[in-house]
């Protein structure tokens, strides 16, 4: 059996075996707080799914899908003093599919997409996929916590959790979220460790700085950064404040020898209106000074800029909303990959702004939800304009202009089937310039349908 599985089960069954004793011996007991109430107030709650993936690439290019099954549970002891210590495993089988080693005849490369579902990093393996997700001791106080371990961090619009896969993000270090009242809201947090998602192990900051492709620097050369920075982690600060209509949302990512990122957003709403903007900053430490071209994450002088914005109209369950993102051409926008996703305005499923500079993004956006049944069905067209393959200046992965559409369905069950989900994703993607089937095969020019069955407890 698996080795969290066990650690699990075995956990679990001392959990349960001390939870009778309790029950067992209660009368003899007095009212006094005791230990072993933290195990029987404590909850279990996780998930089942199962992901059906299937890319279908253009013509005679080769087409790939595959099935993930698998799931997670979790432990979180009651509260004891403040305290309360959670456990979390998470595992995944390949339940049937093609053959994603098979190389495309035109192209010799293989599936990309489905290998996401297991683990990119060991590509084969599609059994022994398990993972400690959360491991922490968290302390909390009215409506504030501290944390640290192993956990999911609260959202922030560049590390994040991103569950889109089987395995979605996870971090490592301590983290203080501070409530002071409804309207003032601090997170703060130093991470030093990271399991990104589609993998199965726990690397350093240091170690997960280019595990994924490393794309190219300005100068067209491929970049090879990976374990050329001793990062000793990351640091975040957050400020939210609400008030009526108006939200200010403030983030600082602190990358250390890497870079500093500032992320600035307001919103407010107006009626059935609802105005917002996203502006941010980058700078680099002088650290990349010290490194070979090709070794550097960042080039000295380059400032990632982006402004982006958005207009949205909601009412009846109807959902309307147009979208508009800049980058601007003092830099390239970076962010590891191996670390959260990019939640521009314009971002979506299989299209992030990461990488780009001099480059502009327009969406346009159309859902709408029936409550009864708990049924949304929504849309998404969007269009990339500016990188010009084979200019690596302001194009880390040299990427073409693209047109793209993201059509959803979702239904949430109730009643007996409380916590049941279906999610279909359709993605229709094409290149604007560039088509022959290098620079298209399992990056453009394909449908790709994904259906996805959760169940929350």
């Amino acid at each position: 059996m698996l080795k969290v599985l066990n650690f699990l089960t075995l956990f679990l069954f001392l959990v349960l075996s001390l939870n009778l004793k309790a029950q067992s011996s209660d009368s003899l007991k007095d009212e006094k707080p005791q230990l072993i109430d933290i195990f029987k107030n404590a909850t279990f709650h996780g998930h089942i799914r199962n992901f059906y993936m299937n890319t279908i690439n253009r013509g005679e290019l080769k087409d790939y899908y595959t099935n993930a099954s698998g799931g997670a549970i979790g432990f979180t002891t009651g509260n004891f003093k403040g305290f309360e210590i959670g456990v979390k495993g998470i595992f995944t089988y390949k339940t049937f599919g093609s053959d994603l080693g098979v190389e495309d005849a035109v192209t010799g490369k293989n599936a990309k997409w489905e290998y996401e579902l297991y683990d990119v990093l060991n590509k084969g393996n599609f059994r022994d996929l398990d993972r400690l997700e959360e491991l922490f001791i968290r302390y909390r106080f009215g409506n504030s916590y501290l944390s640290y371990g192993k956990f999911e961090t609260e959202f922030t619009p560049l590390l994040n959790h991103s569950d889109g896969r089987m395995k979605p993000f996870a971090h490592r270090g301590g983290w203080a979220h501070l409530n002071f009242n409804s309207k003032h809201q601090v997170n703060l947090g130093w991470l030093d460790g990271v399991s990104p998602r589609s993998t199965t192990e726990w690397f350093s900051m240091d170690e997960a700085l280019g595990l994924f492709y490393n794309g190219f620097q300005p100068n067209g050369e491929m970049a090879d950064y990976h374990e050329f920075y001793p990062s000793s982690g990351i640091g975040i600060l957050n400020y939210n404040f609400r008030k009526d209509n108006f939200q200010l949302n403030f983030y600082d990512f602190y990358e250390d020898k890497i870079m500093n990122t500032i992320w600035a957003e307001i919103g407010y709403n107006l009626a059935d209106f609802n105005f917002g903007v996203q502006y941010v900053y980058q700078n680099p430490f002088s650290f990349s000074e010290d490194l070979a071209y090709v070794n550097r994450y960042v080039q000295p002088g380059e400032n990632g800029q982006v402004l982006s914005s958005q207009l949205s109209w909601e009412k009846s369950g109807f959902n309307l909303a147009l979208g508009y993102t800049h980058a601007f051409d003092t830099g390239r926008f970076l962010f590891p990959k191996e670390l959260g996703r990019d939640r521009f305005f314009t971002s979506i499923s299989r299209s992030r702004l990461e990488g780009l500079g001099n480059a502009d993004v327009f969406i346009l956006k159309a859902a709408y939800h029936v409550p009864k049944p708990d049924f949304h069905i929504g849309i998404e067209m969007q269009q990339l304009q500016g990188p010009e393959t084979g200019k690596f200046e302001f194009n880390k992965y040299n990427v073409d202009e693209t047109f793209q559409i993201n059509s959803h369905l979702s239904y949430h069950a109730h009643g007996f089937l409380e916590g049941l989900n279906f999610d279909i994703l359709w993605i229709y993607r094409r290149n604007q310039n560039h088509t022959d089937a290098q620079s298209i095969f399992n990056k453009s020019n394909f449908n790709q349908l994904n259906f996805v069955t959760n169940f929350n407890f």
